[in-house]
């Protein structure tokens, strides 16, 4: 977000809870989607879930164990880390806001934890999963958003000046996905290769993961996003219409 508003990108695609939480003044706008899963029912197969992970020897059981005076870690203030321990400290109706320390990274996460830095962290739950392979960190739970799990985001100045361009993007974006899902027995030897995961869990990843075919905004869930959000206490002040921007050809 703040390269968006330095002007160093011209688009970025972020988790959408992390878009909505750093929009300020209208500046930037969320355009289009990017994952659009999680889908309306949280058991449904096709999720994109937040895991909770702490120590290993740690000696929390459920994720209301850490309702008491807990650090949660994050990468960075407004990033997803941040704005989903705040979210879920509010759908577990604990009463207080969260304790939220910036750490770092996903290594630094779980270096934080093992030192005892911080007490547990969010990050997406299939890349996850080596470091519960590895015995490095234990899972305790999930959050499931009911929003979209990535959007695309530019400054409105942008999005007003080169609607086209931004829709050729998205085209060009969902091109690649269709073809990288198509087979995805055949190309997840680049992410084992590049991000260092092992192919079952990026075939894990690739059975509840569904891109967008459209790249369209629904509107209304990122309304629930921005209400579910205030309630929270991550945002104030901000409706649909401050969020959404929908480019034009």
């Amino acid at each position: 977000m703040r390269r968006l508003e330095a002007g160093e990108l011209d688009v970025a695609i972020c988790v959408t809870e992390g878009l909505v939480a750093g929009i300020k003044n209208n500046a930037i706008r969320l355009f289009g989607t990017f994952v659009e899963t999680p889908l309306r029912k949280y058991q449904a197969k096709w999720c994109v879930a937040w895991a909770v992970s702490v120590r290993v020897d740690a000696a929390y059981a459920t994720l209301d164990d850490l309702a008491g005076n807990v650090v949660f870690g994050a990468s960075r203030l407004g990033s997803g880390s941040d704005v989903m321990a705040r979210y879920m400290a509010s759908q577990f109706e604990w009463g207080h806001e969260p304790d939220v320390r910036v750490v770092g990274d996903i290594h630094a996460l779980v270096n934080g934890v093992q030192t005892h830095t911080i007490d547990a962290f969010l990050w997406e739950r299939t890349t996850m999963q080596r470091h519960y392979t590895q015995n490095e960190v234990r899972y305790l739970g999930t959050v499931r958003p009911p929003w979209p799990a990535f959007s695309y985001a530019a400054q409105t100045q942008f999005i007003q000046a080169h609607g086209q361009r931004l829709l050729a993007f998205m085209q060009w974006a969902q091109t690649a996905t269709r073809n990288f899902m198509s087979d995805v027995e055949q190309n997840s030897s680049f992410v084992c290769e590049r991000f260092g995961y092992a192919q079952s869990d990026v075939k894990a990843w690739a059975e509840y993961v569904r891109y967008s075919e459209d790249g369209r905004v629904d509107r209304a869930k990122i309304a629930k996003a921005v209400k579910v959000l205030e309630r929270a206490g991550v945002v104030q002040g901000v409706d649909v219409d401050g969020v959404v921007l929908t480019p034009e050809a």
